[in-house]
């Protein structure tokens, strides 16, 4: 890349920094006066040009010989003048600027960022002439000089008509003319330029155009940090700019070629740079005169605006000011109308300020500034089309990406390798120690079996010299104080004085130890500890040192800790660390709490090393790893943990170390995948950038030198640098914003309180550091100025230490890394990110990450800046989300890209991305949607919901249990631990989509037609609310009284607990699962609500007696009522939701009494009653009885007894008892373990050979395909007893439980078919079961298999629709697919369970069963935007007709409602597997 020119490198605002975003602050354009000195020689060539002011620069090249320069910059400007300079060519020369070595550069001159060089001015000859002499020769000779001028004094930059003074340094290149110099000899070509032409007739803007123009600017002046509201101005500059050179006649194509690199934009400007002059006055006013007429009353608001800004002066003038900033506006795209709007809105009450802890002097009344405007949708940049799934991160199955190249050996990895092959070992660590030295400690027991047997510590080095071991120990029960060791343990050798010992390590040769194959030159020595049965210890602690005690060797900065086995460790005070079982929370907990002299410092350079140990693979578990250390790090960042104990850093030293971790960070980053990568990700907002932060303590005291604020020992300014000289810390960002506040504010002592109250820092905080600020600010009218403009340069300084995620400086450091298709969207970033229009901003700052993300792994600067623009999108939805409306629909697709790029295990926000954008445009724009869109887009909100709640319960539940028991043993404050998992999602992406969604929901559901209820199943009840998380965790409960359950998860699968009358939920599970069914034939009040308001309102009556009622129009009316109510209604409802009466269960009884019909396997012409179960009868009672168009499949079945009759046979008699006598012993309250136990053996069963080849048999003559491998057959088997086995899961045996059938009645056969080949499966329900209405049927469809449907196990809605009998040909659809998952199995067969108890009058039994595929089912992530079923309208009216009435000619054939399965093949073709009579 070339150098770009510098005149806005470290650009500083120079007057009030209020002043308004589009006032002119700097003149930076020289202009032609007057020919050039004739040079004395051949040799020498001249060039001048003027400044402000009447100054100018002079430069004077000689070339004495031909590889020789001899260069003379010269000026008469006064004051602290900079050369910032560099020089194209030379030996070597690879392009851009390059910076002669140190050899040539004159004295006290300094490197810039390796961007520049800047040299001082020196006056030589009292003249006023201040000079610069360089001297190139030989391979630094060069082509061209380019420079530009920086007055340190007032901090403005002088350059060229927006680009570098540009000298030319050879001979035959000083012939050209150059560009803007006093050279009367301009060509006629750039004398005569074209006439400008008026604004209608050039082609609009392109806003891609005007980012990436903004950008490459930026990128030209060197990548300055900037404020918000300069790089707002820049940016509207580079739209002057681009507009200028269009009004110019410069083709859009030619300008596309710059943005696109094809052309650098410093040559370009070096040829097209006099386009942008004006022609005269006349084409001033020319231009002037196509810009409507700004009406008078709008200028006199602005300037009273830029009055009030500059503090009120005295006589002040601001219309000139306030006309042309208003014009700025115009020509940047405005209209007179917008203007209006912003300059006449009323400014909102002003929020109160945070008062101090005492009264505070009188200050000078504070300048008020002018609110910002209120955030609006805006204009969409458009997002670049692609498609979402695209953005899926492919997760690698390997917890760390191995280096290219394997690690090579050190001397004691074989050691280490052998200690881990050592099943004994139960902790080993390998350090370094000195410059190339290591040290390799483990830990072995005798019996891991036994805590209490003894234990081997050995500590093996390779440092030159024997070294001596320092140590102590820490006992249980002492408060894990460092204690001397006992006698008994003490090598041979060792000495003890005070509570330490000293124990020399004994040099050792390859062969004395075990294992060791090296074959290193380092010396090798061990020291060895033996601590017997119940040693009492929990950690050895130690240091090295050598003989003499001249060099000591220490853990980073601290000791050596070696956790023991053994001890009994205690959970409270400084014992806390022992009350960890791993080692890594251990030790993170003991440098907190134990550690005597302890840093922000310390902790960063400890991360490091963790994160080094997590690389090396030293913890199983390498998420958790990261995100134990998080934690610990993000307590550090909310100042939960100390900063500074016992301990004073130097800033240099601190940075120092910030910038190890943050460089292990990004490494670990790019080592790892998936979620364990999202969380190194995270890791990087908990802690600062680091780097030079010597500048932290250097500047400050240049800033009080420059403005003579005295070192005076009680004034505020002096405790504050003695604060920065003694120990800076991340505090320091938000003290040197307070006081800027309180600068700017004219000494507003309000405005600084506030500021440090909004960064969390109270006057005791203040008060508790080392070096305390105990005083008021105080306010200097006459240096306001200069030290807001010195104080902003130094925020900057703080904030690249201390504040990573910093927009500016993040651009800043990344910059030579984007990638061009960034560019655009972050220029458009970096100029608007305070601006009131949020869509473009959103879109812009994602599209950007877009960009990046491919090329983050191992690019610490780029993930900053990744970082950096999560935070605009952040904050940019949270101030447009409310104020937006059902508009800020518009937000959500780049807010799930968002997300998808900075989730780690994105798949499912990737296809919600995708389902979205499937949604017509207008809806997507927030516009009212019809009826149907309406509902297709909340079937896509529920998909999105759910993937929200996946992202946070998957953040809370890896979080929050480390949060509590760190915060626990650090001693954090109690609301600091509540609400550590909780702040950590709502700072997270998928927050702002959440936030988002609650503005634009309301207004979708209205429009479908969905009120806040979905009434699953009807029913008026009364009872007590009782509140409980989720359903699955009460099945066996019994409510003594009426009882109306709000739970807060339920998928489907579980029972209607004993009592309740009642079920509420945020989750609407299917409609057709079983826990659906169960509550509709246990006439139980089942309700989904989709309004978080109405849910905390039934919340907020827990524990009280309320009345509900279901209502024709699909709503839930409650209200609190007196007990007494209760007892009347249960009585009125005859006890819905009680236990039932207790049901008979009959037993088969075929073949002379025996429970068996004799038979292994039955045909379809066999099926009978007491033989096989209903759904076996029903499919043989269909056959010839449906229309042509509906098949059936071929099945045989396992008939009812058959089980029973296999654990009989002699190879089962013992599994028999042995299952007898399990399910004897189950109760409520070990169901859990128990029928795991029972399903367990039936596994274990062995199929009779006779019902093999009997089902193999009857197979093939159905047409059955039979499984010809043997490992195949084996998995027809096994699925076959899957389906006996099923007799034994919870929820039947609740089921049963709560009827007063015995399960053990409960007898199973076994229907076997073919698996359909099938697009689509589908339940139907001939009598609707949501309004019991039986003139209508009910369906709902899936992709894949049917048990999506029924399981409860797939979350989300299925395509449902109903039809009115008589009328089929027209179903309407009730809501639109939204499951994220469907379930799918290759070609294969089906054992479904057909058992006496799923028809059981009375009893729910169909769905308590498993139904089991000879191939394992697999859940893919499903489509249903793109399907057929959702893209063609009449495709999907015919399928959903021919369903309807596939149940209707079934509920004909059989003779009452009925519920019916099936599936749509590849050829459309129905295909019904089974029947039963609707429950």
């Amino acid at each position: 890349m070339q150098q770009p020119q510098a005149g806005a490198g470290d650009r500083v605002r120079t007057g009030n920094p209020a002043l308004p975003r589009y006032s002119a602050l700097r003149t930076r354009i020289v202009t032609a006066v007057a020919a050039p000195e004739a040079p004395s020689s051949t040799d020498t060539f001249q060039q001048q040009y003027r400044l402000p002011n009447n100054t100018s620069v002079k430069v004077e090249v000689q070339n004495p010989t031909g590889d020789e320069q001899l260069i003379t910059v010269s000026t008469d400007r006064q004051g602290r003048i900079l050369l910032h300079w560099g020089v194209e060519g030379g030996e070597n020369y690879k392009g851009g600027w390059r910076l002669p070595g140190d050899s040539v550069r004159p004295a006290d001159t300094a490197n810039y960022k390796n961007r520049a060089l800047q040299t001082p001015f020196v006056t030589e000859n009292g003249d006023g002439q201040q000079v610069v002499r360089i001297h190139l020769a030989g391979g630094e000779a060069s082509d061209y000089l380019n420079f530009v001028l920086k007055d340190e004094t007032t901090r403005n930059w002088y350059d060229l008509n927006g680009s570098n003074f540009h000298i030319p340094l050879r001979p035959e290149l000083q012939q050209q003319r150059q560009p803007g110099s006093d050279d009367q000899g301009e060509s006629d070509s750039e004398n005569t330029v074209a006439p400008l032409l008026p604004l209608d007739r050039i082609p609009q803007l392109p806003q891609e155009l005007c980012g990436i123009w903004a950008y490459i600017k930026w990128e030209a002046a060197g990548c300055p940090h900037r404020s918000k509201e300069e790089a707002d101005r820049e940016y509207e500059t580079a739209i002057k700019e681009l507009t200028t050179l269009l009004r110019r006649s410069v083709p859009m194509e030619e300008l596309w070629r710059v943005a696109r690199g094809e052309i650098k934009y410093q040559n370009y400007m070096k040829q097209a740079g006099h386009l942008l002059r004006e022609a005269g006055a006349a084409g001033a006013a020319k231009q002037a005169s196509i810009l409507p007429s700004l009406p008078q009353e709008l200028i006199n608001i602005q300037a009273y605006i830029l009055w009030e800004q500059a503090g009120k002066p005295d006589g002040a003038d601001f219309g000139g000011a306030a006309k042309r900033a208003l014009e700025g506006r115009l020509r940047a795209g405005a209209s007179v109308s917008d203007l209006e709007k912003e300059l006449k809105a009323p400014a909102p009450a002003p929020a109160p300020a945070a008062a101090p802890h005492q009264q505070q002097a009188a200050a000078p009344a504070p300048a008020k500034a002018r609110p910002p405007a209120q955030p609006v949708v805006g204009k969409s940049l458009g997002m670049r089309s692609r498609n979402p799934l695209d953005l899926i991160h492919r997760v690698s199955d390997a917890p760390l990406m191995k280096d290219a190249k394997p690690a090579k050996d050190t001397p004691l990895t074989p050691l280490l390798r052998a200690a881990r092959s050592n099943e004994n070992t139960v902790w080993d660590r390998l350090y370094s120690v000195g410059e190339d030295s290591e040290l390799l400690v483990t830990v072995e027991q005798a019996d891991r079996r036994n805590k209490d047997s003894p234990v081997t510590v050995r500590i093996t080095s390779t440092l030159p010299e024997p070294p001596v071991l320092h140590w102590g120990v820490r006992r249980a029960g002492r408060n894990d104080d460092w204690v001397k060791p006992s006698d008994g343990i003490l090598p041979y050798g060792s000495t003890v004085e005070g509570i330490a010992a000293d124990s020399p390590f004994s040099s050792c040769k390859d062969k004395d130890i075990d294992g060791y194959k090296g074959s290193w030159d380092q010396p090798l020595s061990r020291v060895t500890l033996q601590l017997p049965n119940g040693h009492g210890l929990t950690s050895l602690i130690f240091v090295l040192k050598n003989e003499d005690g001249s060099s000591w060797w220490k853990d980073g900065s601290g000791n050596f800790t070696v956790p023991l086995p053994g001890a009994k460790r205690e959970k409270k005070g400084k014992g806390a660390a022992a009350g960890f079982d791993d080692d890594l929370s251990r030790t993170i907990v003991d440098c907190e709490v134990n550690t005597g002299a302890w840093t922000l410092m310390h902790r960063c350079n400890k991360a490091a090393d963790l994160l080094g140990d997590v690389l090396a693979e030293r913890f199983e578990n390498v998420e958790d790893a990261l995100v134990r250390i998080y934690v610990w790090m993000r307590y550090s960042a909310i100042r939960q943990l100390t900063w500074q104990r016992n301990y004073n850093t130097q800033p240099r030293i601190l940075g120092s170390a910030q910038d190890r971790l943050t460089h292990k960070i990004a490494e670990v980053y790019a080592r790892t995948s998936g979620d364990a990568q999202e969380w190194a990700r995270n890791l990087l907002t908990t802690v600062g950038r680091g780097g030079n932060a010597q500048a932290v303590r250097d500047e400050i005291l240049n800033v009080m030198h420059r403005n003579k604020l005295p070192e005076k020992k009680g004034t505020w300014m002096e405790e504050w640098h003695q604060k920065l000289h003694n120990n800076t810390t991340p505090d320091d960002v938000p003290i040197c914003e307070a006081y800027l506040a309180f600068l700017e504010g004219n000494g507003d002592r309000g405005a600084y309180w506030r500021v440090l109250s909004e960064a969390g820092i109270s006057r005791q905080r203040l008060e508790s550091f080392d070096r305390p600020i105990v005083t008021e600010p105080e306010f200097f009218p006459d240096k306001k100025d200069a030290l807001i403009r010195d104080l902003n340069n130094y925020l900057n300084i703080l904030k690249s230490t201390h504040s990573g995620a910093d927009l500016q400086f993040s651009a800043s450091a990344a910059a030579r890394f984007v990638p061009d298709t960034a560019k655009g969207y972050l220029g458009y970033v970096l100029s608007h990110s305070n601006d009131p229009q949020i869509l473009p901003l959103i879109e812009a700052a994602v599209e950007a990450r877009t960009d990046l993300n491919p090329i983050l792994r191992n690019n610490r600067e780029l993930l900053y800046l990744d970082l950096a623009l999560e935070n605009v999108v952040r904050a940019a939805a949270e101030r447009g989300a409310v104020q937006s409306g059902a508009a800020a629909a518009a937000f959500v697709a780049p807010l799930l890209q968002n997300l998808a790029l900075s989730a780690g295990d994105n798949e499912e926000i990737c296809y919600c991305l995708k389902a979205w954008n499937d949604l017509p445009d207008y809806v997507r724009r927030g516009q009212r949607p019809n009826k149907d869109d309406a509902m297709k887009a909340m079937s896509v909100i529920d998909r999105i919901h759910r993937a929200l709640a996946e992202v946070s319960e998957h953040v809370f539940n890896n979080v929050d249990p480390v949060a509590r028991s760190f915060g626990e043993a650090f001693g954090a404050d109690s609301w600091a631990v509540n609400l550590f998992a909780e702040e950590v999602i709502r700072g997270g992406p998928a927050f702002a989509v959440s936030l988002v969604l609650r503005s634009v929901e309301p207004e979708i559901r209205k429009a479908a037609e969905l009120g806040a209820w979905q009434i699953i199943s009807p029913a008026n009840t009364v009872g007590r609310v009782v509140v409980v998380p989720n359903l699955h965790g009460i099945q066996d409960k019994v409510y003594e009284e009426p009882t109306v359950l709000l739970a807060k998860r339920v998928t489907g699968e579980e029972e209607v607990p004993v009592g309740a009358v009642g079920l509420l939920s945020g989750d609407a599970p299917d409609v057709l699962s079983h826990l659906s069914v169960r509550a509709r034939n246990m006439k139980v009040l089942f309700a989904a609500c989709h309004d978080a308001a109405a849910l905390e309102e039934v919340e907020r009556l827990a524990g009280k007696y309320v009345s509900f009622e279901t209502t024709a129009q699909g709503d839930v009316n409650f209200e609190e009522v007196d007990p007494s109510q209760v007892a009347s209604h249960k009585n009125s409802e005859n006890g819905a939701g009680s236990r039932p009466a207790n049901l008979k269960m009959k037993i088969p009884r075929q073949a002379a009494g025996h429970r068996w019909c004799g038979k292994w396997v039955v045909s379809m012409d066999e099926y009978a009653h007491d033989v096989v179960g209903a759904k076996s009868r029903n499919l043989a009672a269909l056959r010839g009885k449906l229309p042509d168009w509906i098949s059936l499949p071929a099945s045989v079945t396992v008939p009812l007894g058959a089980f029973e009759e296999v654990l009989k046979q002699g190879a089962n008699r013992d599994l028999q008892r042995q299952l007898e006598e399990v399910v004897r012993g189950v109760t409520p309250a070990n169901a859990h373990e128990k029928l795991k136990v029972a399903r367990d053996l039936v596994m274990e069963v062995a199929v009779p050979k006779d019902l093999q080849d009997s089902l193999k048999w009857d197979m093939a003559a159905a047409g059955i395909p039979v499984p010809q491998a043997s490992d195949r057959w084996k998995a027809a088997m096994s699925a076959l007893k899957a389906v006996w086995a099923s007799k034994y899961n919870e929820r039947a045996y609740y089921s049963t439980r709560k009827v007063g059938i015995n399960f053990e009645d409960v007898r199973m056969a076994v229907l076997t078919q073919r698996v359909v080949p099938a697009q689509y499966a589908f339940v139907i329900h001939t009598t609707n079961p949501s309004t019991g209405d039986s003139s209508e049927i009910y369906c709902e469809l899936v992709k894949g298999l049917g048990e999506a449907i029924v399981s409860g196990t797939v979350p989300g809605a299925s395509l449902g629709f109903v039809a009115s009998k008589d009328d089929l040909d027209n179903p309407r659809v009730v809501m639109y697919p939204s499951k994220s998952e469907g379930m799918f199995v290759r070609e294969s067969l089906i054992f479904r369970s057909d058992s006496n108890g799923e028809d059981l009058e009375g009893y729910a039994g169909a769905g308590l069963y498993e139904s089991v595929t000879m191939d394992a089912t697999e859940r893919k992530k499903v489509d249903y935007g793109s399907d057929r079923i959702m893209q063609d309208m009449e495709f999907r009216r015919k399928l959903m007709s021919e369903i309807c009435k596939a149940g209707m000619a079934i509920e004909n054939t059989l003779g009452g409602a009925q519920d019916v399965e099936g599936v749509v093949g590849p050829d459309n073709v129905i295909t019904i597997v089974q029947s039963r009579p609707q429950m």
